[in-house]
């Protein structure tokens, strides 16, 4: 995936300049970003990354914001709306499997996710139940839309 990724932004002109000091291989400048992104706490400071990689805080900054312009760039290659049936097809399965029904489910007032915050130590007051299947403490980011609920949106 890492070479597929790659593919498709090393072309960009973010990655181009006009200097007596050409950038660092794209390559490198991506898997400092991805380094980066898998990191979180402290750990994903500037000061750390750098130091892990051997490169100064300035470069984490430049290549994390010339890979994040490269691949917003593709955004639409690869992610679209969902047609209003398929919408209907994925509330359907939540009224199937999850038992949500009603207006309010249906009209986007209550969404269900499941992604997880990590954090960055295990809580103080019952922190095993933080403890998530990815073997780090943690919490779930549930959505609420009023938005779409007080505009019927769906």
């Amino acid at each position: 995936m890492f070479d597929l990724l790659l593919l498709f932004i090393q072309d960009h002109p973010c990655f181009q300049n006009n200097s007596n000091n050409p950038q660092r291989p794209v390559r490198e400048q991506l898997a400092v970003f991805l380094y980066r992104l898998g990191r979180y706490g402290n750990g994903a400071s500037l000061a750390d990354v750098a130091r892990v990689l051997g490169v100064s805080e300035g470069s984490v900054t430049n290549y994390c914001a010339r890979c994040v312009e490269a691949i917003m760039s593709i955004h639409d290659l690869f992610v679209r709306s969902m047609t209003t049936e398929e919408k209907e097809t994925e509330k359907a399965w939540m009224d199937r499997h999850l038992g949500f029904t009603g207006g309010h489910w249906r009209n986007g007032w209550v969404m269900y996710d499941g992604t997880i915050v990590v954090l960055y130590a295990q809580p103080d007051h019952n922190g095993d139940a933080y403890y998530t299947w990815k073997a780090n403490y943690g919490l779930n980011l549930q959505v609420i839309s009023f938005y779409a609920f007080l505009t019927g949106l769906t």
